[in-house]
């Protein structure tokens, strides 16, 4: 085997066993637990095809709720992991044997973290993308296009991928006729997304300043926030131009793409980390679909800072692993005993805290922002710093699980005359510091100002 085919592969083997070791750390957080919970409760036909509020198109959905016939939740997660390193040998068959383009891309923090081992439908993309780029290198453009249409049935985003596909196809000269059905495809999963997420009351601009908002998402190959601005916006728009300058209508396409995502993505979502995956995507497709000869130094620029993130995150990852963090659900029932019932004695506050104890465990649990038994949050009613006031006449002792603002729960039971004693707190990387609490009914009169924690409760 020659010396280029062997560095290459320990590329890839190197992948798949940081893959498994990351997925093993890996606390599952809010988006995993969310889907699962959506797909397994869906009943409605009209909901199967527009999901709830989620502003997502149906088929992870479809696919979840597929595999929930035969696993559960924790074992459904496993096939994420296997997409992530089927992804890997994909890549190298597309790329063969050049390690130092396998290794950036690879190394970067879009296919180390949500686009690996995650349980999320964006390693399925991947898989598309990379599909449809081997296809098309046999010939069988009609049919890669196909798979890049089912690909914006995973993730709306894929529609700027699907769109420059598009245009690829047609200047190497595949008829408009072959390429309709699956554009009407693609264009019915963008219509399910844009329904679904109608209402949504969590869609919105973080930033107030568009042009801002546009400026940090054409300079996203910074990744941090820092690191963001119009020189490193306009420093990546003129490497894609040198790279592309032969291309006009590729590179025309391009810019021309990045620039209506990049504004598009600031007025609806302002400053979010996951726009640079598919940017990143878009140009790695233009450099694929052109040739890498040439055209290498691109993919170094783009993917660099992103291999620093990507392994400041393992690291981070790696040193914070699941089994090092208390089980707050084993640390309830432990104290609660066996006679515990978390439908009737464990609320979750803000609800949201509760979605991934509640997919991981398969149990149900109560809302304490409304009362209800919880389920899938409905974002377009969804009110996280609501308090349901029947907690302050729930029979005790019950149980709860609150978000890094426990403070704020901690006191208004403190104000109704309720004790709460902290029984473990941990970190999700992904979505903050929860915390475990005893509620019991105070044994003397005792009054807390809101915002301020209680002091320790006594004896149980």
């Amino acid at each position: 085997m020659r010396a280029e085919t062997m560095a290459s592969l320990a590329v890839v083997l190197a992948y798949t066993a940081l893959q498994i070791v990351l997925f093993a750390a890996h606390d599952p957080w809010l988006d995993e637990g969310q889907a699962w919970l959506w797909a397994t409760t869906i009943s409605s036909p009209i909901d199967f095809l527009i999901i709830p509020s989620e502003g997502h198109p149906p088929l992870w959905y479809w696919l979840l709720r597929l595999l929930s016939f035969f696993l559960d939740f924790n074992q459904a997660r496993t096939i994420g992991l296997a997409i992530s390193i089927a992804n890997a040998f994909l890549l190298w068959r597309l790329i063969g044997r050049d390690a130092t383009i396998l290794f950036v891309m690879l190394a970067s923090f879009v296919l180390l973290q949500f686009w690996g081992y995650h349980f999320r439908p964006y390693n399925i993309v991947f898989s598309c993308i990379l599909g449809a780029l081997l296809l098309d290198r046999e010939g069988k453009g009609v049919a890669a296009t196909w798979l890049l249409a089912l690909a914006c049935g995973f993730h709306f985003f894929s529609g700027l991928l699907f769109a420059f596909w598009l245009v690829y196809q047609r200047s190497k000269g595949t008829a408009l006729l072959a390429l309709l059905a699956p554009s009407l495809l693609a264009l019915a999963f963008g219509a399910s997304a844009v329904l679904s997420g109608l209402g949504n009351t969590t869609i919105g601009p973080s930033t107030p300043d568009l042009f801002v908002g546009i400026v940090h998402n054409l300079s996203w190959i910074g990744m941090i926030g820092p690191l963001r601005g119009p020189v490193l916006a306009v420093a990546t728009l003129t490497a894609i131009i040198i790279a592309f300058r032969r291309e006009p209508l590729i590179l025309g396409t391009v810019l021309a793409l990045l620039l209506a995502f990049s504004i598009a993505t600031a007025a609806i979502y302002g400053k979010a980390p996951w726009h640079s995956a598919f940017m990143t995507m878009l140009c790695f497709m233009a450099v694929m679909v052109v040739g890498l000869k040439g055209r290498r130094w691109l993919l170094f620029v783009l993917l660099l800072p992103q291999v620093a993130i990507g392994v400041a995150g393992a690291t981070q990852r790696l040193s914070k692993p699941v089994w090092s963090a208390p089980d707050l659900y084993a640390a309830i029932v432990d104290d609660a005993g066996a006679d515990f019932d978390p439908a009737r004695q464990l609320v979750a506050w803000p609800d949201l805290t509760g979605i991934a104890i509640a997919a991981k465990e398969d149990i149900t649990l109560v809302s304490g922002n409304d009362g209800s038994l919880l389920g899938p949050i409905n974002w377009r009613v969804s009110k996280p710093r609501a308090i349901d006031p029947a907690l302050a006449d729930r029979e005790t002792p019950y149980w709860l699980i609150c978000g890094k603002s426990c403070s704020h729960i901690v006191a208004y039971l403190g104000d109704h005359g309720f004790t709460s004693a902290l029984l473990a707190h941990k970190v999700n990387i992904d979505n903050g510091k929860f915390s475990a609490y005893r509620i019991e009914q105070a044994r003397y009169p005792i009054t807390y100002r809101s915002g301020n924690f209680p002091p320790p409760a006594g004896p149980r």
